[in-house]
């Protein structure tokens, strides 16, 4: 919600890189069980009604044993999905306060359409518990140990059940494919700083294609996240136990198989489109590093894939959970790359903010300050690099500076937090000026070239030692 944005203190530089990294963090685990949720989840509600329609019984009982995988307990989903969801709205809040962009409100949408699916799931997943327990009674009272009074009782509160577990499933996969969208609408209104302004209402996203691309491979995803897990958690997890029935078994793999084969023809296509779709600002050669190397990981996870298929062996499985898991926690983590990319200059115009608040506050307590005036500041420290009409390790001031055609603001966020701008000059270092020294050194460089407000701004008042 846009409130969260105007609450939220800006960031300093240590803290919005900190920050970015929560964000990669939380795609680790995020991603990937999200991924076999929504797989998971679609699946078993699909074969439960398909088989409850033709009476198959191989189709009910992967329907059971797929949502009971999925939700195993209640702490899977607790860690691996709403604490992950939950801390992304306040990631999205802190880096795109003073922004337009919707995103915190999408991410919100998400995490409560998230939960909501959960706990519609969760009703899904022991409706099919009581259904066994109805089965065995009506087992039972079928067997003349009970009256026939019972019998009618059992059927009629056991079609109720029935009813009421297809619809908590129904409720849970509505709500699991809006929390999708909301949280793919909250990547592609955040990763790219032109949509902070195009995209103000959930129709915006509609005309976006980076949209639709980010839907499919959230798709991708979730196919390819729902076939190793199931090879892992039917196959490896229960190597203890008797093996499947060889029918059933037969029958997973080859459900399983073609679920991994579809995911890996189409992530890697889609992770290009991605790439075509975001504009130059929001790529990196860190991003291209990263997308490449989870890709490898998910070909490396269909060698392992294929390995188990030529010789049916647990460990296999095993192999290409993990590192089909870690590829796919990669790919998450390029959205934070991404996100990084685009928010660099917010992040820069956010520091100066927090120096001037950090500033305010300190001079409010009394804390004392030596603030140098700009001409100190450019004999000790920029004359060595640059000078006003000529270049010298750095270019001259006149090329640069009309530029900005004279936002103070602008040259006070690049003197802040420098940036490589021109590669006929190398970086300039990062000075370490409190923003009054920055508004000192700037109104200084302006006044001397005659051009743009050389006034001291208000957001940086002097602090002079006491």
């Amino acid at each position: 919600m846009d409130v969260l944005k105007t609450l939220a203190f800006p960031p300093s530089v240590e803290h919005y890189h900190l920050l970015v990294l929560i964000g990669a963090l939380i795609s680790v685990g995020f991603y990937p069980y999200f991924g076999f949720l929504l797989g998971s989840s679609f699946l078993s509600y699909r074969y439960e009604k398909k088989g409850r329609k033709e009476g198959n019984a191989l189709y009910l009982r992967l329907a059971k044993d797929l949502i009971g995988t999925a939700l195993y307990n209640k702490t899977i989903p607790a860690f691996l999905a709403l604490i992950p969801a939950f801390s992304m709205i306040f990631v999205y809040a802190q880096l795109l306060q003073t922004t337009e962009s919707i995103a915190v409100s999408l991410a919100v949408g998400g995490f409560v359409f998230l939960l909501l699916s959960i706990a519609f799931l969760y009703a899904y997943k022991y409706t099919f518990r009581l259904d066994d327990i109805l089965e065995g009674y009506r087992g039972a009272l079928k067997t003349g140990k009970g009256s026939s009074e019972n019998l009618q009782e059992i059927e009629d509160y056991s079609d109720e059940n029935v009813r009421s577990h297809l619809r908590f499933g129904r409720y849970g996969l509505i709500f699991i494919v809006l929390a999708m969208f909301f949280m793919a609408s909250a990547i592609v209104a955040a990763a790219d700083n032109d949509n902070w302004v195009k995209v103000s209402s959930i129709y915006d996203l509609f005309i976006l294609p980076d949209m639709y691309v980010r839907l499919l491979q959230f798709i991708a995803l979730a196919a390819g996240a729902t076939g190793v897990g199931i090879l892992f958690f039917l196959f490896w997890w229960r190597k203890d136990q008797p093996p499947l029935e060889e029918t059933y078994a037969h029958f997973v793999r080859t459900l399983s198989i073609r679920l991994i084969v579809s995911s890996l023809l189409a992530l890697p296509t889609l992770v290009l489109a991605g790439f075509l779709l975001l504009p130059g600002k929001s790529l990196s050669g860190t991003l291209f590093a990263i997308a490449g190397l989870g890709v490898a990981l998910l070909f490396l996870s269909a060698q392992f894939v294929y390995a188990y298929v030529r010789e049916p062996q647990p460990q296999h499985t095993a192999s290409a959970l993990f590192v089909f898991a870690f590829g796919l926690a990669l790919l998450g983590a390029n959205d934070q790359v991404a996100l990084y990319n685009a928010t660099k200059n917010q992040a820069a115009l956010l520091s100066y903010r927090h120096d001037v608040e950090e500033e305010a506050l300190r001079t409010k307590l009394g804390v004392a300050f030596v603030v140098l005036t700009g001409e100190d500041i450019y004999n000790g420290r920029c004359s060595a690099c640059h000078l006003f009409d000529q270049k010298k390790i750095g270019p001259a001031y006149r090329d640069v500076i009309p530029k900005y055609a004279g936002n103070k603001q602008k040259i006070m966020s690049f003197v802040l937090n420098p940036t490589k701008m021109n590669p006929a000059f190398p970086p300039m270092p990062n000075q370490g000026l409190k923003p009054a020294e920055a508004d000192s050194i700037v109104s200084y460089i302006l006044r001397k070239l005659g051009t743009g407000d050389s006034k001291p701004t208000p957001l940086a008042p002097a602090v002079t030692q006491k």
